[in-house]
């Protein structure tokens, strides 16, 4: 499923960087579509693939937690435009 992550950061300099790090390295059931951070560096919106909001809402909470406050919704499709499309393959992303 698709899922949207907002984050309202504290420290741009330091979520960024941690962001560029842990997106080098994400665990396997997880997929990050598309970064879209603010000019000012101070908010940002990141389109996620993943089993659930949950899922992402702790891995961003235990990876960028002391930089920003995260919030993370799933998206409905079907009303949703210009998305990728996803498809799981016995139980993983593809």
């Amino acid at each position: 499923m698709l899922v949207i992550a907002h984050h309202n950061i504290s420290d741009p300099e330091g979520f960024w960087a941690a962001a560029e790090q842990v997106s080098k390295n994400l665990p396997k059931n997880m997929k990050l579509h598309g970064v879209y951070p603010a000019m000012d560096g101070k908010t940002g919106t990141c389109l996620w693939e993943a089993k659930n909001a949950q899922e992402v809402q702790q891995f961003l909470d235990q990876n960028a937690g002391k930089y920003a406050d995260n919030f993370c919704y799933e998206v409905n499709v079907e009303k949703s435009m210009g998305l990728p499309k996803i498809q799981v393959v016995e139980g993983n992303l593809t």
